[in-house]
This record gives C-alpha cells, sequence and structure tokens, in this order.
C-alpha cells in the first residue's frame, strides 16, 4: 500500500514556491509604479494613443447601434401617437356632426315653437381696484360707474362665471358683493338633473344649497348655473360645480377664485325689475313681508278679493 504523504508534501512546496512569485511579482510592480521612471511614462503615453482609435473605431459602431434602437423606438411611439390622433380626429368628426345635426334641429324647433331669441349681453369691463373681503361684508370696488351706464342690481361676471351683482353705484366706481358673502343668494339649477335651489354664501370657500327639493340627487362634479328666476340675473351663468362633504351633504364650490380678481365684466343691458315699495330693505332674496291682516271674502261675481284694511 502506498502511503500519500510523499505526494502532499511535494504539492504543499509547490504551492510554496507558487505563491512566493507572485508576492515577488506584487513587489517588482509596487517598485515600479514609485519609480519615476521616463521609460515607462513613455510606454503609457504610446499605449493610451495607440488604444484611442481602437476604443474610437469600437465605440463609434456600439453608438450607431444604439441611435438605430433609439430611432426604432420613436418611430414606435410616433406610429401609435398617430394612431390615437387618427382616432380622437374620427371622433370629433362624429361629435361635431351630431352638433351640427342638433343645432339644426334645435334651430328648427325654435323656428317652429316661435321661442324668442335670447339678447346678447353687453357688458363693460372694469378693473378690482380693492381686494375681496372685509369686515362686515366680502365686496370689490372697480372702476367703472354711473357715468358707464353700471346700475345697481346689476350681474358683475368674470371669464370663470358669475362673480356677484352691484350693491352700489358712484360717479366713476361701483361695489360688486361677491358670491360668497352671507347676504349673497342667487337662484340656480342644477344642469344635469334641471332641479332649481338657491345658493347662500356663507363668507368661506362654499356655497350653502337651499331650497332644494328633496327628490333631487345632486351629482358630486356636476356643474351649477343660474336659473334666472326672479328676472334679476341672467340664466346660464356659470356658478360652481357640486362639491360633497364628509359629514354626506352637499354644497357648490365656485368657479371663480375670489383672492385673484382682477377684471370684472358687468351685463348692463340686463333688465332691472322695478321696486313696488318706496320702502327698500336690501338685496336679500325671499324677505319675509310685513305682517298685515287680510280680510277675505267674495264680490258680487262670486269671485274671491283680497282686501287689506288700509283699503
Amino acid at each position: 500500500m502506498v502511503s500519500g504523504k510523499p505526494s502532499n508534501i511535494k504539492s504543499f512546496k509547490n504551492s510554496k514556491k507558487f505563491n512566493s512569485i507572485l508576492i515577488l511579482l506584487c513587489l517588482i510592480l509596487v517598485f515600479l509604479g514609485k519609480l519615476d521612471l521616463i521609460a515607462i511614462r513613455n510606454i503609457k503615453a504610446f499605449l493610451s494613443d495607440f488604444l484611442a482609435p481602437v476604443t474610437f473605431a469600437l465605440n463609434k459602431p456600439v453608438e450607431e447601434i444604439a441611435g438605430v434602437f433609439e430611432d426604432v423606438k420613436s418611430a414606435g411611439a410616433l406610429r401609435q401617437e398617430n394612431i390615437r390622433l387618427k382616432t380622437e380626429v374620427r371622433k370629433l368628426k362624429v361629435i361635431n356632426s351630431k352638433a351640427s345635426s342638433q343645432e339644426l334641429e334645435l334651430l328648427e324647433l325654435r323656428q317652429l315653437l316661435k321661442v324668442l331669441p335670447e339678447r346678447r349681453n353687453k357688458i363693460i369691463t372694469g378693473r378690482a381696484i380693492t381686494a375681496p373681503g372685509g369686515v362686515f361684508a366680502n365686496t370689490v370696488l372697480i372702476n367703472v360707474g354711473e357715468n358707464n351706464g353700471i346700475k345697481v342690481g346689476q350681474p358683475a361676471i368674470s371669464s370663470l362665471g358669475l362673480v356677484g351683482y352691484v350693491v352700489n353705484v358712484s360717479l366713476k366706481t361701483s361695489r360688486v358683493l361677491l358670491l360668497i358673502d352671507i347676504n349673497s343668494m342667487i337662484p340656480i339649477y342644477l344642469t344635469s338633473s334641471n332641479w332649481p335651489a338657491v345658493v347662500k354664501g356663507q363668507n368661506g370657500k362654499l356655497l350653502k344649497i337651499k331650497f332644494l327639493s328633496s327628490k333631487a340627487e345632486p351629482i358630486e362634479g356636476e356643474f351649477v348655473q343660474t336659473s334666472g328666476h326672479g328676472g334679476r340675473l341672467p340664466s346660464g351663468i356659470n356658478v360652481g360645480k357640486i362639491v360633497k362633504s364628509f359629514s354626506g351633504k352637499f354644497f357648490v364650490k365656485p368657479t371663480v377664485d375670489f383672492h385673484r380678481l382682477t377684471y370684472i365684466s358687468i351685463i348692463t343691458n340686463k333688465d332691472i325689475l322695478p321696486f313696488k315699495s318706496k320702502k327698500f330693505n336690501g338685496f336679500a332674496p325671499l324677505q319675509k313681508p310685513e305682517t298685515s291682516i287680510n280680510l277675505k271674502g267674495l264680490n258680487l261675481s262670486g269671485k274671491r278679493v283680497i282686501e287689506s284694511p288700509e283699503d
């Protein structure tokens, strides 16, 4: 039986020699690296100059291939975008044709029903010279007044929707009561369901909905416009959109940012209803009538009449 000890000793000696050679080479390289020899620097410079064109020649095809891949990706993205735009164009053409046909149908129905056309609004635009808000009321002063045809009660609008209405007029300035003021109440309707209601300011960012039917089901995000009820404001002016609070109640968020008002337009050709009473208690709508005793009865023709004791 042959023992394995001599082979183990031999392999140990070989590995020891190999390790010694590696250590010696490392020391030589460290020593050469520390020496600032001109020959070594020349060799390094020669290798750099020799390998630079080779590196450039190898990198150029790689860059070209990368550019080709980028062009292919861009072409694919452009193709997808082109397909999407063509789809949008087809949809817009269909919508445009439907709108044209509906417009013709509407004109025909208007002609058939003899509906009176609405007058175009005549507006006077002024610049806001005061910031919104105040101690007692949220109002804005604008630099147009009676000399420009402004009257009390005329609606004030901006490019985004209804701002409020004029409550005070002088020769060159006018004061506009904002929607968010607690004294402001505007007749509105829900654009999706046509339910009428009234929005009231709360001196905050949201408007309170009042006198809305219990059968109405507001939709969050639904737009709200003026209804024109009462004849004081024209119909169809954007007021805001429906928002839902955490408690489940619905409010109206105005479309106008009242803290960034610069120009305000006044609709001057809107007819203002005359006041029958000489006693004017302000512009708050739905005021409670004065208490009086009414006498009811029948006249000679059998019709019911109502007489007041003053008569």
